[in-house]
């Protein structure tokens, strides 16, 4: 039986328990790291796979005794454009490997038919945002792969991409873990955790709803929430996923929201409160895995377990009628009244406005002409940069990145080049709409190749 049929079948059962917080244990045990153990990065958590694997083993023995099921690598920054913060880039592989494989050693002496344990591969959203223009698709796509290898060859059971909070991060990681579970010949399942802020909506600005549209094409085990705040802000957002996404759900909040007392962050939410509240995430159709983030001791945990070991999960049952998506809004495909309005401004071969910024490279400028599209009320924008003599995919780029950002409606990238469209794609955080590019291509692109694509980076046909 695989990791993913052994889960839906525990599910199927009880709920799933995941463990609560790594950074707050490390911190009851600070007497117990050396301090050569930080190796002049104090702060650098992922350094203590290596030189305090004892003191991490301790952490993970303690919430393995209360209960928890899937238990958290101590990898949530170990990729190397995060590590390159502490001149250790290099590393990634060796502390993500390190960091699966020290909690891969105690879930084992754990682990039996009647209860098994899995590792749950910790994979951050890093220090930077690609839909903010902090960092390149690409080079967050390599970075992520990377450490995705180092977890499975560490012993990793499924990934966890957790505190999510740009969805254009969130496809690279995606498109990371599957190149690496292809490299090693792998099917680990896929978990989806994003953070909801108190504002109602992910950092970037992406509501529960929208999110549930963007993931809609991707083979995930779960899509659910993390950190930000405590369980009772979390309820709404819950039963709203609960509505529109059809897959099992996730809910590991902090204990409450934080306080501050000389200086350090406070939770004061203790374990029975925390357990009641967690508890009555249940209610809605779909919750199947429950645990902890800031916060959360062992003790949340054990509260936690005792409070819904017997309770059968409600099977999904959300769904939506067919959608794209920007970063911040879902539009419906099927207008009441019809018809979708699609904007053509935006566009080189239609426009000969729109042209003449393109050759002078006034890419503010282009938002101008979308923002007014926006204003008249369309409900798609066409986006077509093309034309002889530019090179599309560096413009492409450009105008994408700007529109991802700024423009509040779905995008529909147009182009004949491959290069031009896959670079669009890139750029895009939202759930896209393709174009006639894919039965007019002429590049020997593969129908095979042209719907990956389409599910690959969240579009719809």
């Amino acid at each position: 039986m695989s990791v993913k049929q052994q889960l839906l079948e525990i599910m199927s059962r009880r709920p799933l328990i995941i463990d609560g917080a790594m950074g707050t244990q490390l911190q009851e045990r600070d007497a117990m790291i050396p301090a050569e153990a930080w190796e002049g990065n104090e702060g650098c958590n992922e350094l203590l796979n290596v030189t305090a694997p004892k003191v991490m083993s301790d952490i993970f023995h303690a919430y393995l005794t209360a209960g928890a099921d899937l238990l958290t690598t101590n990898t949530f920054g170990s990729f190397n454009w995060v590590l390159d913060e502490y001149q250790i880039g290099h590393r990634a592989y060796e502390l993500s490997r390190a960091g699966a494989q020290v909690c891969k050693d105690e879930c084992d002496k754990f682990s039996t038919p009647q209860h098994p344990r899995f590792v749950l591969a910790s994979i951050g959203p890093g220090t930077k945002l690609p839909s903010l223009g902090h960092i390149h698709y690409d080079e967050m796509l390599a970075g992520y792969t990377e450490c995705c290898l180092g977890l499975i060859d560490g012993g990793a059971d499924i990934f966890l991409l957790e505190t999510c909070q740009d969805p254009l991060q969130i496809k690279a990681a995606l498109h990371a873990c599957q190149a690496a579970n292809q490299e090693r010949n792998t099917d680990l399942p896929i978990m989806v955790s994003v953070t909801i802020e108190l504002a109602g909506s992910m950092l970037i600005g992406t509501d529960a709803q929208t999110i549930a549209t963007i993931m809609e094409p991707f083979d995930i085990l779960s899509l659910g929430f993390n950190c930000g705040t405590g369980p009772e802000q979390y309820g709404k957002h819950v039963k709203t996923l609960s509505q529109v996404w059809g897959k099992p759900i996730s809910v590991h909040a902090n204990a409450g929201l934080p306080q501050n007392r000389g200086g350090f962050s406070y939770y004061p939410m203790g374990p029975d409160e925390f357990a009641q509240r967690q508890h009555d995430f249940l209610a809605y159709d779909g919750v199947s895995f429950l645990g902890g983030c800031c916060g959360t001791t062992p003790q949340h945990i054990r509260a936690l377990v005792d409070k819904v070991s017997t309770i059968v999960p409600k099977k999904p049952s959300g769904n939506q009628p067919p959608s794209i998506a920007s970063l911040f809004n879902t539009v419906e495909l099927i207008q009441q009244p019809a018809p979708l309005l699609i904007g053509e401004r935006s566009n080189s071969t239609g426009s000969k406005a729109f042209r003449e910024l393109i050759i002078a490279s006034d890419y503010e400028g282009t938002l101008s002409v979308g923002q007014a599209q926006v204003r008249d009320g369309a409900h798609c924008l066409d986006v077509n940069v093309e034309f002889a003599g530019r090179d599309g995919a560096v413009d492409m780029s450009a105008v994408m990145k700007l529109y991802n950002q700024k423009i509040p409606l779905p995008l529909m990238p147009d182009a004949t080049r491959v290069n031009t469209m896959e670079e669009a794609l890139k750029c895009i955080g939202g759930k896209p709409l393709a174009t006639p590019f894919w039965s007019a291509v002429k590049t020997g692109t593969s129908k095979d190749m042209r719907d990956n694509w389409c599910v690959g980076y969240s579009r719809r046909v």
